[in-house]
């Protein structure tokens, strides 16, 4: 899996459009957020990062990979702005950088970088997994327990699935403010929202029928707000 991080929509497409025409799976995040998001729930083999992004930099990208235990095994690449000073690509390096390219970055060179380390040897992802940290967060008067996935009210508990963990996780921490369809495609989906919300219904609906295995329901705390998104109310509705 290929991460691209940046924040500019034109060059998220140019490189998302540059994996499909080769058949490579790839997410997209548009920030920092996003890619720390993200890995919640996927682990990717490769990261192709814009060094300055809306909310940080790619130093925050780096830190959050290791954080998740995931350097040196993830490979990355950091694009810069042409005129950048060598003193800066020289940092992207002791940060962990794999390869730097200066604007404007050739698709070719590109393309011969990524297959390289898309098909570089490495262990098994899930394995590299990091142990967990065990933390707990209130959603809809339960207790979401994301080491182990699960979410528990009153006695009765059941488990979520990555993408209903991640989910929650986001709503819960942007509680009582709407999270956008294009926040939840860009951090949940790793793409871009092109108008269509019918992934992110089928997400609610498992969401809620997994509340409902603990006696909640999802329409007591999540309020769809028409062609914009959806609010979490953490006191209930």
């Amino acid at each position: 899996m290929i991460a691209i991080v940046s924040s500019n929509p034109a060059e998220r497409l140019a490189l998302s459009s540059l994996c499909e025409s080769r058949s490579w799976p790839h997410l997209e995040c548009e920030s920092v957020r996003a890619f720390r998001a993200l890995l919640g729930h996927t682990l990717p083999r490769v990261v192709l990062v814009r060094n300055r992004l809306e909310d940080g930099y790619s130093d925050d990208v780096f830190a959050a990979l290791k954080s998740a235990g995931l350097l040196p095994s993830t490979k990355t690449i950091v694009l810069l702005a042409a005129g950048t000073s060598s003193a800066q690509e020289a940092r992207q390096v002791a940060l962990g950088a794999d390869c730097v390219h200066r604007d404007p970055a050739r698709a070719d060179v590109l393309v011969e970088y990524l297959d390289r380390y898309r098909a570089a040897p490495g262990t098994d992802r899930q394995a590299e997994l990091p142990r967990a940290v065990t933390r707990t967060f209130p959603f809809a008067s339960a207790v979401v327990r994301p080491s182990t996935r699960t979410i528990e009210c009153d006695g009765r508990k059941t488990t979520l699935t990555p993408r209903e963990l991640a989910f929650a996780e986001l709503l819960s921490e942007r509680h009582d403010d709407v999270v956008s369809y294009h926040a939840m495609y860009s951090e949940l989906l790793g793409r871009r929202f092109a108008g269509d919300t019918s992934n992110m219904r089928v997400l609610l609906g498992k969401l809620g029928q997994s509340l409902e295995r603990i006696d909640l329901n999802v329409r007591d705390w999540i309020e769809v707000i028409p062609k914009t998104g959806y609010r979490y109310h953490s006191g209930g509705r």
